[in-house]
């Protein structure tokens, strides 16, 4: 079985199961604006073929490829949807921890890139920690 078929339905089993957890918890969930999303991903996705063709339409080809990246992109999408729904609505205090946690997330992005990081072939992944060792060294200092 093909990989990509594989992983499209892992993403689209995650979005079931996120989508069930919504209901629970709401008992109200809008399908029409995720069935709008992907439609509309899974057809520009369908623009750019490749792969097997799996049917032709005049010069309109669609492929077996573009047609599971269209599948999978616009099931991350819906997914992401259904879970920040939960999270938003969810009790306050797991509101606020996982508020706590994206802003401290966002805190240390932002002084990640607030200083030019040299990217030199072979060493990015080097690169990268030495800027994270030097906001640790920082913020361990001011502490």
């Amino acid at each position: 079985m093909n990989s990509g078929i594989i992983l499209t339905a892992t993403v689209w089993l995650f979005v079931l199961i996120f989508f069930i957890i919504a209901l629970v918890k709401h008992r109200r969930v809008r399908i029409l604006p995720s069935l709008y999303i992907v439609i509309f991903v899974t057809f520009f996705s369908l623009l750019t073929p490749a792969g097997e063709v799996l049917l032709t339409l005049n010069s309109f080809r669609i492929t077996l490829d573009s047609l599971l990246l269209g599948l999978r992109r616009s099931g991350i999408l819906v997914g992401m949807v259904f879970l920040s729904r939960i999270v938003i609505n969810s009790p306050d205090k797991v509101k606020d921890k996982s508020k706590n946690k994206l802003t401290e997330v966002f805190y240390y992005l932002n002084l990640l890139t607030e200083k030019k990081i040299s990217f030199k072939k072979g060493h990015i992944i080097e690169a990268i920690d030495e800027r994270l060792c030097e906001i640790w060294e920082k913020e361990s200092t001011t502490c």
